[in-house]
């Protein structure tokens, strides 16, 4: 006979077969590199499943569209690609330009139009990218240049967005965007240029 108290503490056996934390971190990780390699625009539910290992069913029980599961996947590679910055404001902001350089340029830009085109559609894809990615490199930035040239600097705004905004740009331009360590190094200089001589 079967004590019901003894019941109700006992943990629950699931019926069927769970969700795989393995299968989650296996799909977020072939989306990811699938966005970089070829685009928002170019990359298949399909393609990601097969990267992945996993069937169609698997994916959509946890994501409903390509979307959500690219806007968890930006998250993920945000968390894993987070930058050592150490050093005075110079060296934090070559290293911040050399990463933006050198994910916008080049092959490694290959996404950035089939995004600009999916983020004019979904706007929790913008917010996203936005909240997450934009907003927090654009802060780190500013703190920085602020500290060499003071919070009241009439440029400040333009130096925030100089570096990312030509790389996006060339990225979105066809035909070659030209050399991403000439890019950072004549943004560097110039702002060099505006700080005092003591600052770095």
């Amino acid at each position: 006979m079967v004590d019901p108290e003894a019941s109700a503490d006992a943990p629950l056996v699931r019926r069927g077969r769970p969700l795989a934390t393995e299968r989650t971190d296996a799909i977020l990780t072939a989306a990811g590199e699938l966005f970089e390699e070829v685009g928002f625009d170019q990359c298949t539910v399909q393609d990601i499943a097969q990267r992945a290992g996993v069937g169609l069913a698997t994916l959509y029980r946890r994501w409903p569209s390509k979307h959500a599961l690219m806007i968890e996947a930006l998250g993920r590679r945000q968390e894993q690609n987070t930058l050592e910055l150490d050093g005075g404001p110079l060296e934090v902001l070559r290293t911040l330009f050399d990463a933006v350089a050198d994910s916008t340029m080049g092959e490694q830009g290959e996404f950035l139009p089939g995004l600009v085109s999916a983020i004019r559609a979904d706007d929790e894809l913008a917010d996203t990218l936005r909240n997450d990615i934009i907003d927090p490199l654009r802060a780190v930035i500013r703190s920085q240049l602020e500290v060499l040239l003071g919070a009241d600097h009439p440029q400040i705004d333009l130096l925030v967005d100089i570096v990312p905004g030509v790389c996006v740009f060339r990225a979105l331009v066809p035909g070659d965007t030209g050399d991403s360590e000439q890019v950072v190094g004549s943004v560097m200089a110039l702002i060099e240029s505006l700080a005092p001589p003591d600052a770095g």
